[in-house]
């Protein structure tokens, strides 16, 4: 077990006991709504695809949708909390020291593909193709995941587990592409280059295989705290040439200056979480520490390098201060904390993007959740914050009785809801063979892939095998 999990584990009590009484305030404030809605009074409109724009049913705003097709998120929506996972710190540490081997079993089919800058990237397919055959006209799922993550996560199953199944099965019949950033997983390092948390050049890269592959697919985007921030900022980079057809996010930390200054203001966020993060960030580089060891030049000292490596603690902070920034060209921790931020461009999104936070997230803080912004100049966002959650967490008990996650209801609402309304299809790249199996987009050179070949493809259960990272968030 990593210290990092260790000292969640001895704050775990800790946080029961401070949060045994937002418990208690909690259900005396039950009388009002679990979830408040945000979004520009002038809302955009959702544009129809050509074949459906001759029916009945007028076309109506992404506001107008949410509130009317997405009942997880409406004023009557219930969320019975678990009782010994009061408020958000407890919510947010049962993600990371509960065992979900068991639940949602999700089969994956590895590839890799070789970026344009030689690093290598692992993206894993749900259903598998042998399983599932291509097909036309197929609705594809853009995961990206959190903090050191991966496709193994349960907070990715639990969603997937719902949507790749066949509509027979009652499913949404998508199929699934989880993109494990680089190092994450079990994915190799071959360059010294990780990535961070505005990492959006590698998704281009992706998204062009995806396109490629699966040339006449759908891509709708679902992405987890700093994934969800990345497929944010990837989105309001693109702007009217994005290719997806909507976004989710869950967690996003959207502000990561505003998240940095919150983060020492509580106890746990400057005795726990901080040195967690930070933590988990170094693990990464330590478990791939021969590419950079072995680099002949690097952006540090190797001094600092091997500081980084064996120092006992380190906090997000000194992480992003000592390696982020100078390692991608930033040219401080604030200066990389502000251009990452998804909540600078949110205002140029230009696809449905519904966003889900709690106020209670103790690692993105309420700070960090732009409402003003939202209401004021992002009209094709709609943002939904719930009163408790934590980070990632937003457990309750189902009509079972088990525990369960809530998010899952309004992500497969919503996604539900997009496929029956039948959104004007986007544009998407198109990838043209550049000798030596590299793909490239023509429009931009920079953006390509090479698939690795393989004798066959790996297949991966995901969720049986103890991560060398840390997980949860």
């Amino acid at each position: 077990m990593s210290d990092s999990i260790r000292s969640v584990i001895l704050a775990g009590t800790l946080a029961a006991a401070c949060g045994a009484l937002t418990w208690w305030w909690l259900r005396g404030r039950r009388t009002k709504p679990f979830v408040s809605l945000y979004a520009s009074p002038q809302s955009a409109v959702l544009r129809k695809d050509g074949e459906r724009k001759s029916e009945s049913e007028p076309a109506m705003s992404l506001a107008q949708l949410v509130h009317d097709r997405v009942p997880a998120l409406g004023p009557n929506s219930k969320f019975d909390g678990v009782w010994w996972l009061p408020g958000g710190d407890a919510q947010t540490m049962y993600s990371s020291v509960a065992d979900f081997s068991k639940v949602d079993p999700v089969v994956y089919e590895r590839r890799f593909l070789q970026l344009p800058d030689h690093g290598i990237v692992a993206v894993d397919i749900s259903p598998p193709l042998a399983t599932r055959p291509l097909s036309a006209g197929e609705d594809l799922l853009f995961v990206a995941h959190g903090l050191t993550g991966g496709s193994h996560e349960a907070y990715v199953r639990a969603v997937l587990a719902r949507v790749i199944p066949s509509k027979n099965a009652g499913g949404l019949g998508f199929r699934a592409v989880v993109l494990n950033f680089r190092g994450c997983n079990g994915g190799p390092v071959v360059t010294p280059r990780l990535y961070h948390a505005g990492s959006s050049d590698d998704i281009r890269h992706v998204v062009l295989w995806m396109c490629h592959t699966f040339p006449d697919c759908r891509i709708y985007g679902l992405g987890f705290s700093l994934g969800g921030n990345i497929l944010t900022k990837y989105a309001g980079e693109e702007g009217e040439r994005c290719p997806f057809q909507a976004l989710v996010t869950l967690a996003n930390p959207w502000d990561f200056y505003a998240g940095h200054l919150h983060l020492p203001s509580t106890f746990l966020g400057r005795y726990l979480y901080r040195y967690v993060l930070g933590g988990a960030l170094r693990r990464l580089l330590q478990l791939h520490r021969k590419a950079f060891l072995e680099a002949p030049k690097l952006p540090i000292s190797r001094q600092t390098l091997e500081d980084l490596l064996h120092r006992p603690r380190i906090t997000l902070g000194q992480w992003d201060t000592l390696w982020t920034a100078p390692v991608y060209g930033f040219k401080d921790a604030q200066d990389y904390y502000t251009r990452i931020s998804s909540s600078r461009v949110a205002q140029d999104i230009a696809i449905p993007c519904l966003a889900i936070n709690s106020w209670d997230d103790p690692i993105v803080g309420a700070e960090s959740i732009p409402v003003r912004k939202v209401v004021q100049e992002c009209p094709w966002v709609v943002l939904a914050v719930t009163r408790t959650g934590g980070h990632l967490g937003w457990y309750e008990r189902d009509a079972a009785g088990r525990i369960a996650r809530w998010y899952v209801k309004p992500v497969v609402q919503f996604l539900a809801a997009l496929m029956e309304y039948g959104l004007e299809r986007r544009q998407k790249p198109r990838g043209v063979d550049h000798g030596a199996e590299f793909v490239r987009d023509p429009e931009r050179p920079d953006v390509g892939f090479r698939e690795l070949p393989q004798g066959h493809p790996d297949l991966v259960l995901s969720g049986v095998e103890e991560s060398k990272l840390f997980t949860g968030w």
